[in-house]
């Protein structure tokens, strides 16, 4: 089975770009073990002094995750250093990379535990760092990470890290390969799932992670929407929770962002009693905003946009369910993530075209709408937002503000800001 593997690199640089290169192949079929080293792979333990203790050798025959020996550590204590335990290829010889251009790394892996976890970074010419969750155990996962551009030219260092996280047992890792790619054509992030065809994993749906950071407790699964067995969305049954937001986590790491720009992210979510939860994005930019679930049986329809990003590279989209959500049940479903296009230019609508009123913990939307409410306090802190369709709508505020601030943006892009009063 190894031995195909040579011939598939052949065929892939054959049905590479003309200007891709393969720079580095370890399938470790012919490795031997020495001090540090499986093969060319260095075996690091930076942290023993911080607890990090592991074992290293080839895996061979039935225990090779790909043709007849893998690579295999054991690790004992994670310790308390991210950087404490390291799988890395570092050589002038082969791993110099060129600024501007990215590269694509490959690989097995598979865990002996369930959730097991590791960073995969690119140092010395770059920043570039992807967290890889590995959700099920004793199951050969198939992996594929494109860089970010580098920043620099000269020796990278590839290195895969396991220090400071709960992760103990086994890993094997084989099949590596790291291509150079030619300039690609820029392709604007367009992503969406709908949850109608993934099957979830352990810890996992589809390409989103389903990860509990601290003293929380929650169950998730697909549940059908409505009478059509073919509509999906997810559902998450939390029963325990903490003071911190990033306890329970819905989250996807897996798209790549570019420095500079901002993205719209819209969804489907509903509670079983009202409720709040956190949407943030990480890795890339610092931006958090609250969302409001009111409690109703039919989903609401939410839209988001980020501020630009703060760097390009791979950005952790997240949904948490720490404080201060709920105990309850929470669905999300139809998520979609894409690059914000500028606007055209637009005449602003006229102010009559927006009619409500403020009562109690509500303000009330009486003519026909279809586009997004936000709605900030006077210390300019958005308070509530919500993508509004049709007429008599309605969104809930907390009860503590006596004047707040509307702006209305259609889909067409005209804007309205208004002041409203709580008539209580």
């Amino acid at each position: 089975m190894k031995k195909i593997m040579l011939l598939s690199i052949v065929l892939l640089a054959a049905t590479l770009h003309a200007a891709d290169k393969v720079l580095f192949t370890q399938d470790f079929e012919n490795a031997t073990v020495g001090t540090d080293l499986i093969g060319n792979m260095q075996v690091k333990n930076f942290n023993s002094g911080g607890g990090a203790a592991w074992t290293y050798d080839l895996a061979t025959g039935a225990d090779a995750i790909s043709g007849n020996a893998s690579a295999h550590i054991n690790i004992q204590q994670a310790g308390d250093q991210w950087w404490g335990l390291q799988i890395k290829f570092e050589d002038p010889a082969i791993t110099t990379v060129v600024k501007g251009l990215k590269y694509r790394i490959s690989f097995k892996i598979k865990s002996s535990t369930d959730n097991n976890f590791c960073q995969f970074y690119v140092q010395a010419q770059s920043s570039f760092v992807q967290e890889l969750t590995i959700p099920k155990a004793n199951t050969v996962q198939d992996v594929t990470i494109e860089t970010t551009a580098m920043d620099n030219s000269g020796t990278a260092n590839f290195m895969w890290a396991f220090g400071n996280y709960a992760n103990a047992g086994d890993i094997w890792i084989d099949d590596i390969v790291v291509t150079e790619l030619d300039t690609p054509t820029y392709t604007p992030l367009d992503y969406s799932e709908n949850f109608n065809t993934v099957v979830p994993g352990a810890a996992a749906v589809g390409d989103f992670d389903v990860a509990n950071f601290g003293n929380g407790l929650w169950n998730f699964s697909l549940e059908q929407v409505g009478n059509d067995a073919s509509n999906k969305c997810v559902r998450f049954d939390i029963t325990q929770n903490s003071d911190d937001w990033w306890t329970l986590q819905f989250k996807n790491s897996k798209l790549m962002v570019e420095k500079g720009k901002q993205y719209e992210i819209g969804f489907k979510a509903k509670s079983n009693i009202p409720n709040t939860l956190l949407f943030r994005i990480e890795g890339t930019a610092v931006f958090d905003q609250r969302v409001e679930l009111t409690g109703d049986d039919s989903f609401q329809t939410f839209t988001i946009e980020s501020t630009p990003m703060d760097a390009s590279g791979p950005a952790n989209f997240m949904w948490a369910f720490g404080s201060p959500t709920a105990l309850g049940t929470c669905w999300i479903d139809d998520i979609t993530i894409r690059e914000k296009t500028p606007a055209s230019v637009n005449q602003p609508a006229q102010p009559e075209a927006l009619n409500l009123y403020f009562s109690g913990n509500r303000i009330h939307f009486l003519n026909q709408l279809q586009g997004t409410v936000s709605i900030y306090n006077l210390t300019g802190s958005l308070v509530a937002q919500q993508h509004l369709s049709g007429s008599d709508c309605s969104i809930t505020v907390p009860e503590t503000n006596r004047l707040l601030l509307v702006k209305y943006q259609d889909n067409s892009g005209n804007v309205i800001v208004r002041k409203v009063v709580n008539q209580r």
